[in-house]
């Protein structure tokens, strides 16, 4: 039977809210009690706050609404930040009834406090019997794209779930990463290769959900224990902690549950960025003897305790013979084929705007030279993720974006190709010692004029 046939496109639900004749300023009070009382043990509010109200534009970690505002799924998914929690308040009992059971089967989202009133303040003090009566729930996004959605940025369904919670986790939420079904890879495999036979594309979804992806999943499951073992303690809440995996019956990690490095945190600079980063990967490099391979935006994150690192299934240990082990050297000779970081370097090479030794030679293979290349990029665009353009300021016409251009040219085009000054993480925070006292200087003349 064609796994085509039985795929019915995802229902999304919708509910009229009709408006509430209110006052701006009964609004915004309705809205300021319920935020009191949802964000109060949100260990994170501190840092998120500033983004409790929105005007629709962007995406933010709150969302509150009220009758008369866009209350339907499919829209306050695309404006929550993953984690994100949509919070619907009114003074009619009825409304909230009615929008909660919107979201409490949607796909992406979870209902995370169910049905509950409060009274708003009288004069600004909580007086029980003279403050009149809301009532809330509030959903949880979980998911990272919609049911049905495809991105090249994904492979494993990967969503928030509150099974195998670590002890100290301060979300209440854990990441579970898990592999994807025959159907779903079907489908997306039948959107990318439409001129593919059915029978073909079939055939391909089981073998990479029954031996390719468990492959990975297993190796990254293993990677999660070393870098817990490992890296140095200061770093180790700056990767995922494995909490909890499942196996299918070949003994390979089919679902895994790890830690959540929530967005947040207050905003760094440029020069912080790099540093942090920078200083993540020579650990990683040095310590756990770890390649990471796909250090791209997407699998960064700035989290309240600084830059962290995270999606370490294309990893390799530093000395790892691939070339033993048949499946293994197929695979990651077919990734290094299809790498975006990989294509990236091969064209920077072809066109002369890579000229080091160090890089060239190390492009197509799986070596470290593949995370100084692209940690030298994100460093140089710093926004090329929009999901950290608010953690991390950045001007492109700044004395200090000047100067990271510089550094990017130095490790791509080198004054001695064949010495490259720049080929380990270390290297690469000397450089941006040399660009932070270069900033300083420049400001410091500048004071002085």
């Amino acid at each position: 039977m064609s796994l085509v046939a039985a795929q019915p496109e995802p229902v999304r639900s919708s509910y009229k809210v009709e408006p509430l004749a209110l006052p701006d300023a009964q609004r915004r009070r309705i809205l300021d009690t319920v935020a009191q009382v949802v964000c109060r043990h949100d260990k994170d509010y501190p840092w998120l706050k500033d983004s409790r109200f929105t005007d629709g534009t962007g995406m933010v970690d709150y969302l509150f609404a009220l009758p008369g505002d866009e209350v339907s799924p499919d829209p306050v998914f695309h404006q929550l930040r993953w984690g994100g929690r949509f919070v619907f308040a009114s003074t009619n009992l009825g409304d909230v009834v009615e929008v909660e059971k919107l979201y409490d089967h949607e796909d992406g989202f979870a209902v995370d406090h169910t049905l509950s009133s409060t009274r708003c303040r009288t004069m600004g003090l909580p007086l029980p019997l003279l403050g009149r009566r809301v009532h809330y729930f509030v959903a949880r996004k979980v998911t990272l794209i919609p049911k049905g959605e495809y991105t090249e940025r994904f492979t494993f369904q990967v969503d928030l779930t509150r099974n195998h919670v670590g002890k100290h986790d301060p979300h209440g939420f854990c990441v579970r990463k898990r592999i994807p079904t025959v159907e779903d890879i079907f489908r997306r495999l039948c959107e990318k290769h439409p001129e593919t036979e059915q029978g073909v594309l079939e055939d391909r979804a089981k073998k990479l959900t029954r031996r390719i992806f468990p492959i990975f999943l297993s190796r990254e499951a293993g990677f999660l224990k070393l870098l817990q073992r490992d890296m140095p303690k200061a770093y180790r809440s700056h990767v995922p902690e494995l909490l909890h995996v499942d196996k299918n019956e070949d003994g390979m990690v089919s679902e895994l549950h790890m830690t959540w490095l929530r967005l947040g945190g207050p905003k760094m600079d440029q020069i912080e960025f790099a540093e942090q980063a920078t200083n993540l990967l020579h650990a990683l490099h040095e310590s756990v003897k770890l390649i990471h391979l796909d250090l791209r935006m997407d699998n960064m994150v700035v989290t309240p305790r600084g830059v962290c690192f995270v999606d370490f299934g294309s990893a390799v240990r530093i000395g790892e013979d691939i070339s033993k082990n048949k499946m293994m050297s197929v695979l990651f000779d077919e990734m290094m084929s299809t790498s975006q970081i990989q294509r990236l370097l091969g064209r920077m090479k072809t066109t002369g705007r890579v000229t080091s030794k160090f890089l060239v030679n190390g492009h197509g293979k799986v070596d470290r030279a593949a995370d100084i290349f692209y940690l030298a990029m994100q460093m140089n665009q710093p926004h090329s993720n929009p999901d950290l353009k608010p953690f991390i300021s950045y001007d492109k016409s700044s004395e200090t974006a000047r100067q990271f251009r510089k550094l990017h040219d130095a490790v791509m085009r080198p004054l001695d190709d064949n010495h490259p000054p720049y080929t380990t993480a270390k290297d690469l925070l000397r450089g941006i010692e040399i660009v932070k006292r270069k900033v300083q200087q420049k400001e410091l003349k500048g004071d002085r004029l």
